[in-house]
């Protein structure tokens, strides 16, 4: 599966949301910012750095345990574990998502930033990998304030 779609970020997020994370907000403190991302089970927020815009997304799969490579010129990148409970799957920001045909399943999903072409701030690659115990990592610091993971699991707003 491979889908491309632009998307408006606003707030500096672009989130990966399943059903159950419909309503929920993460809760971002100097630690998620430093590391990229706020998690929880159900939902996942990639930041963008002092950007609000037009980006392009592209969602992909890979078999296991072919994890995808960091991109020569990704910005940066991060992994994270993700249990899609069933399709969809939403990728998107606060104001439009796209719902995503995504298996049940246990995934590593990676996100790299990469830099932007005619008409987007920035290309973002969301890549579900099926893996049994995924991980978190930052695969490359970049523009990331730091290097490692501090804080796995965000606070949350709402259910």
């Amino acid at each position: 599966m491979v889908t491309e779609f632009a998307v408006l970020v606003l707030y500096g997020q672009l989130h990966v949301t399943t059903p159950a994370g419909a309503a929920t907000a993460l809760l971002w403190t100097e630690d998620e910012v430093a590391q990229g991302f706020a998690w929880d089970e159900a939902v996942v927020a990639f930041g963008l750095p002092d950007h609000d815009g037009p980006c392009l997304v592209r969602v992909d799969t890979a078999p296991p345990p072919d994890a995808p490579p960091v991109a020569a010129d990704a910005l940066w990148a991060v992994a994270v574990p993700f249990t899609a409970p069933g399709p969809p799957v939403s990728i998107g920001s606060i104001v439009e998502e796209r719902a995503i045909p995504l298996a049940p399943a246990r995934y590593q999903l990676t996100f790299q930033a990469r830099p932007p072409d005619a008409g987007h701030a920035y290309r973002l690659e969301v890549t579900f990998t099926l893996h049994p115990s995924p991980v978190f990592a930052i695969l490359r610091q970049g523009e990331l304030d730091s290097g490692r993971v501090l804080r796995p699991r965000a606070g949350r707003v709402g259910p």
